[in-house]
């Protein structure tokens, strides 16, 4: 347990104002958004936070009040039971929070089933280590926080009924280990966006394997992040769309959130409380780091009303420079803002926020062990794929029970344009058999779909030239994952409705113009580091950089060139 606390703890105090020092210094040319004067509040909040004047504050209150509303009945305090409540274990104790586990689903051997998730009569299997699930997926995701997610879905009463209750999650594991710079390695995610596909490879097999503890022979001391040599997972991150608790009868739908924080011990704690000796996490509303609490080393703390235990709801350190306050640090990108609590101190609505949505497994943005494999683990007899092409169909499952939380629905954009959300007529074109095929009958994801409203004339469209160039190399690897779920105003569905700038351009190209005195209020766009860091880099897609160490394309000189300005002409209009 000891050595689990110093990690956490390590992660929960490490300030920003070093690890903005050390992302200046270790990724040359990246514009600094860190400023040596500014706060620490200021420090925390670059990134992954609501900062604007009519966003409340949160802290450790409004989450546990988040978790209360969405959970009164208290049922799914730890990972085990929100598992077992949502049928993916029969039981707490069928569950192995560490080793390699029995994935039970229809889609065949072929595609990563140990057993069929279903016996002849149409029950749920379930048993000792077995993962009762409609799909299994394991991949890095290059995108913005550069974890490997181990990532489950199930549909209740199945994916293709009308209006169906639908669970995931994401087991997340760290990859600095296998990447140290120490160790001659990339540095990911600290010193690069891109890991190499072999240092990717290794830390996706790994997790597959579920391990606890250090990675063997590792030393902390070339590690690049506050995880050191941690390859146990970090936290489960699980959502419901589902009705609330109370109702569940409801044919009402919305998204429900959890953080688990995974820390290593014996036995694992896998709870929604924070386990160790409290930190701090910022309150917009304040605009000051508010403590939360943890279990105490000595002295009393209060007993936190959700858990029933001396600990705060856990706020996930997902960037590597400071504590988020939940839910908002997922609303962030998967869209709904936090909500002011009541008078009387509750959540609003039993926790319905209008605007969640599911991210889909993108595989543009993703890393996998390799492209065609097989690739299978030596362990247990299992047969879990971690290549893409033996995983294209587990995550078309993935996508279209995604695919199920987006509305039907068209809506004007505000631009004239009367469409559906950029997010349906992406998925449902990845999996377009040919063109014009909405029916999905393709099952391998083409990450080359581009929107009709984002082709140029001779490929049928209307939008400027460029843009298709734009789209694929800008605007997919490093907008499209949040923009899926903005409001259709935001959505950037359209080349014209990305096109009318807005903030855009003060937000992704002022930081540049500012670098040697970053504005200490500015949160930049991308909105997670990770992102922004890729962003300025250069790189379009997740394959790997040129051998000479430079990348394949300037992304955000395309994007300065595409609005008319030139390296320097925008931040001579703009100081």
């Amino acid at each position: 347990m000891k050595s689990g606390r110093v990690v956490v703890i390590l992660l929960a105090f490490t300030t920003l104002l070093v690890a903005a020092t050390l992302f200046t210094e270790q990724t040359p040319g990246i514009p600094n958004a860190f400023n040596p004067t500014e706060t620490a509040f200021q420090n925390q909040t670059h990134f992954l936070t609501f900062t604007g004047s009519d966003t409340p504050g949160e802290n450790a209150a409004s989450a546990t009040a988040y978790y209360n509303a969405i959970d009164p009945g208290h049922t799914k305090r730890t990972f085990p039971e929100w598992l077992a409540k949502n049928g993916f274990i029969g039981s707490v104790s069928q569950w192995h929070p560490t080793g390699p586990q029995i994935i039970a689903c229809d889609s065949g051997p072929a595609n990563g089933c140990d057993i069929p998730a279903h016996d002849s009569l149409g029950n749920p299997v379930y048993g000792d280590n077995i993962i009762n699930t409609d799909s299994h997926a394991i991949v890095l995701n290059a995108a913005d926080l550069g974890f490997v997610r181990n990532q489950f879905v199930r549909c209740v009463p199945s994916c293709s009924a009308k209006n169906p209750i639908i669970y995931t999650y994401l087991e997340n594991y760290p990859v600095n280990p296998f990447a140290a710079s120490g160790n001659g390695g990339s540095g990911f995610p600290s010193k690069t966006g891109y890991p190499s596909t072999a240092e990717a490879s290794a830390a996706i097999q790994s997790a597959l394997n579920r391990p606890s503890g250090n990675l063997a022979g590792c030393d902390p001391a070339k590690t690049d992040t506050a995880f050191g040599c941690k390859i146990s997972r970090i936290a489960d991150v699980a959502f419901e769309w589902a009705p609330p608790q109370a109702s569940p009868s409801s044919s009402t739908r919305y998204g429900q959130l959890y953080a688990y924080i995974f820390a290593d011990g014996a036995p694992p704690s896998e709870t929604i409380g924070w386990p160790f000796a409290g930190g701090s996490a910022p309150n917009v509303a304040t605009k000051t780091l508010q403590p939360f609490h943890g279990l105490a080393d000595s002295g009393p703390l209060p007993i936190n009303s959700y858990t029933g235990t001396i600990a705060d709801p856990f706020p996930p350190n997902l960037d590597f420079i400071g504590t988020k306050s939940h839910p908002g640090v997922c609303f962030i990108c998967h869209g709904g803002k936090p909500q002011n609590l009541t008078a009387s101190g509750k959540y609003p609505n039993n926790g319905n926020v209008s605007g969640f949505r599911y991210l889909p497994i993108d595989v543009r943005n993703m890393l996998f062990s390799s492209d065609s494999g097989p690739d299978q683990p030596a362990t247990n007899g299992s047969v879990a794929y971690t290549d893409r092409a033996h995983q294209e169909f587990q995550i078309k499952l993935y996508n279209q029970a995604v695919l199920r939380t987006v509305p039907t629905g068209k809506s004007n954009d505000g631009t004239g344009a009367t469409r559906v959300a950029h997010l349906r007529e992406v998925i449902i074109g990845w999996y377009a058999g040919f063109p014009g095929d909405q029916t999905m009958s393709s099952n391998v994801q083409n990450a080359d779909f581009l929107p009709q409203s984002w082709l140029e004339p001779l490929h049928g469209g209307t939008a400027p030239a460029g843009s298709e160039n734009l789209y694929e190399t800008v605007f997919s690897p490093n907008c499209r994952s949040c923009h899926f779920n903005r409001e259709l105003s935001l959505d950037f569905g359209t080349a014209a409705n990305f096109n009318q700038e807005s903030d855009l351009l003060q937000l992704a190209l002022l930081p540049e113009c500012q670098a040697s005195n970053p504005d200490p209020k500015k949160r930049p766009m991308p909105l997670a580091l990770l992102t922004y860091e890729k962003l300025w880099q250069g790189q379009p897609v997740a394959p790997q950089p040129l051998t000479d160490g430079t990348f394949l394309t300037n992304t955000i000189l395309q994007l300065k060139n595409h609005f008319g300005y030139t390296a320097t002409s925008y931040c001579a209009s703009n100081p």
